[in-house]
């Protein structure tokens, strides 16, 4: 399994907390230690940092801060291979990116999707040898007829409902979670456990809307919640603008896989949290007694 963070910003903002609540999660508290990306939007152009290694020792990640990571729509990704035989390399890495229309199109995915490599593909291959890489070229094949000569969406309903034709072929295969962009709409499925949260601002004086997505919570003290499985949900500029159900539920080992992985994070956070407590204590006894 893998973890997906994603934002969409009515003003372009930075995702500087919340990457740095999700690095340990690659690596050090979660098993996600074989590869992390990062995918940020100027305008057309997505700005791509990636890896195939764990983020909680990534030197890269850990200097993301001393780059401008700020935009209106930003993906993320931190991966664990499943199967460990497709293993850690850049092309394997997520999030991907094709262009389309001289637009970069990207897609982050968490789950699994046995078999959809035996659907044909016609105008974009893929690089490495995910399940993953080979959804994002089936729902391009599929979305470009509905695509503006410069890659944007020329009709959204006619958009969204190939792409819940095709997501609903995909959840034949397994687990289908994930986000999809243009660096104006993100298209963000959900088949088993994605959470939102939404943030509303001033900015300079005018009003800043923000919507983060992700596979687990990244504060435990805000108001997240669940988006329905089996739902596409349409996100422009910090807002919902439309969501449409896909069939075809997640199997119960889908998910009893996701809420073991919850469990496992939620007890690794504790330990650390009380571990690092432990240390400041005994940081104090030693002061006390110099």
């Amino acid at each position: 399994m893998c973890e997906l963070l994603a934002m969409s910003a009515a003003l372009p903002t930075d995702l500087e907390t919340s990457l740095a609540l999700l690095k340990p999660r690659g690596g050090e508290l979660c098993p996600h230690a074989d590869g992390w990306g990062v995918a940020v939007y100027e305008e057309r152009a997505a700005r791509l940092y990636k890896e195939p290694k764990a983020a909680s020792s990534s030197r890269l990640f850990g200097s993301l801060r001393d780059y401008d990571i700020s935009g209106r729509v930003i993906l993320s990704h931190i991966r664990r291979a499943n199967p460990a035989a497709i293993g850690k390399s850049y092309a394997n890495t997520h999030p991907f990116e094709r262009e389309v229309g001289g637009r970069s199109w990207t897609f982050a995915h968490n789950g699994k999707l046995t078999g959809i490599d035996q659907e044909q593909l016609t105008s974009f291959r893929p690089l490495g040898g995910t399940d993953s890489e080979h959804a994002f070229c089936l729902l391009l094949d599929h979305m470009k007829d509905f695509l503006s000569r410069d890659g944007g969406i020329a009709d959204l309903d006619l958009a969204l409902n190939q792409l819940v034709e095709k997501t609903t072929l995909m959840n034949r295969y397994g687990e289908a979670n994930y986000f999809l962009s243009n660096g104006e709409h993100l298209f963000v499925h959900a088949h088993t456990y994605l959470h939102m949260l939404e943030r509303h601002c001033a900015v300079d004086g005018q009003p800043q809307s923000v919507v983060l997505l992700a596979t687990q919570p990244m504060t435990d003290e805000e108001n997240w919640s669940c988006l329905v499985p089996n739902t596409i949900c349409v996100f422009l500029r910090g807002e919902m603008i439309a969501q449409k159900a896909t069939s075809g539920a997640a199997t119960q080992d889908a998910w009893k896989a996701q809420q073991k992985e919850a469990e496992s994070f939620r007890t690794r956070k504790a330990e650390a949290a009380a571990n690092a407590a432990r240390i400041e204590a005994e940081k104090d006894m030693y002061w006390e007694c110099s």
